[in-house]
């Protein structure tokens, strides 16, 4: 319980820290620190799918953290939707015309890689699930499913929760 704690914990905060590290002061400390930070990405990712997968509890308290950490996410997911428009918007200026779009591809890749991320204890909780019997064939294929895209990962996930909650109060 604890590993399992402490990652999802990890995990909510790392976006934010990456933030945090672009505004250090001083050129060479913030770009050493941010050049450390994506190889720790990967690390903290990595982390975290290994432990959702690896978990023995059951699936409720894995869709509690599912929902936890995409709810902490939703803040980063609007600000780097927001400037990547900002940048495309900003393509009328010449300069920005190759610059933009590569800027918001980057951008969809780190929240798409984050986003999956984080399905993965929505996934594992779905796989859980059926074979805890708490969720049917049909519910689990449409809860997993909806953990592959934006915005209704997050749906996913509160349905998730609310249904494993549900079916543990009858039994």
């Amino acid at each position: 319980m604890r590993s399992l704690k402490l990652s999802a914990i990890i995990l909510m905060l790392w976006p934010y820290l990456g933030i945090a590290l672009l505004y250090l002061p001083g050129d060479t400390a913030g770009t050493v620190l941010f050049l450390m930070y994506i190889p720790l990405t990967l690390a903290v990712y990595g982390m975290n799918i290994a432990c959702a997968c690896c978990w023995k509890g059951e699936a409720e308290r894995l869709a509690f953290w599912d929902l936890l950490i995409k709810l902490a996410h939703i803040p980063f997911h609007l600000t780097l939707f927001l400037v990547g428009l900002l940048f495309l918007l900003a393509m009328v200026v010449p300069a920005l015309i190759f610059v933009s779009p590569i800027v918001a591809m980057i951008f969809a890749v780190i929240c798409w890689l984050l986003m999956l991320t984080t399905s993965s204890y929505g996934l594992n909780a779905v796989v859980r699930g059926k074979r805890e019997g708490t969720l049917s064939g049909r519910a689990a294929a449409v809860l997993g499913i909806l953990h592959l895209f934006f915005v209704a990962d997050v749906i996913g996930a509160v349905i998730l929760l609310i249904r494993l909650r549900k079916r543990k109060k009858l039994s």
